[in-house]
């Protein structure tokens, strides 16, 4: 089976994102990564003011995964800040780390979210549409839960 990680940009451990994914991850088996449990600096030019923090935990365990899986409640019609200060940070994935940016090439990637709208709000993917267009990884769609 493919190794797949879900990481998940939540406030909260029982949250409804975490609902979300228990009832729309389309694996049976994965891997969670809360983001509550890693410190993830948020990017800076000079990227030795974040050398001691997990980037690099995460960007590990992606390179390992075929499947990568993004959660996170929909925030003011996009994702979460620690998704997004996540996101920020695969800028080092052109820079310092490029090796594991040029990896994640051909991985596929999903979205899960969930939020009180009735859809998800109007280009909320296009983030997650982009970077994997940009890393050549296969985006596969998003899965939606209104809470």
């Amino acid at each position: 089976m493919d190794k797949v990680i879900v990481i998940i940009g939540s406030a909260r451990e029982e949250s409804n994102t975490m609902k979300a994914v228990k009832t729309l991850c389309p694996f049976s088996e994965y891997e969670l990564l809360d983001l509550r449990n890693f410190r993830i600096g948020h990017y800076e030019y000079d990227h030795s003011k974040n050398a001691s923090d997990d980037f690099e935990v995460i960007a590990q365990k992606m390179d390992f995964a075929k499947v990568i899986i993004f959660a996170t409640p929909v925030y003011w019609y996009s994702m979460s800040g620690r998704l997004k200060a996540l996101f920020d940070r695969f800028t080092e994935l052109l820079s310092t780390k490029k090796d594991v940016g040029k990896r994640l090439k051909g991985k596929r990637c999903y979205v899960i979210s969930c939020g009180s709208d009735p859809i998800l709000p109007e280009g909320f993917e296009i983030p997650f549409k982009l970077t994997a267009q940009y890393f050549e990884m296969e985006y596969c769609g998003a899965f939606y839960l209104k809470t």
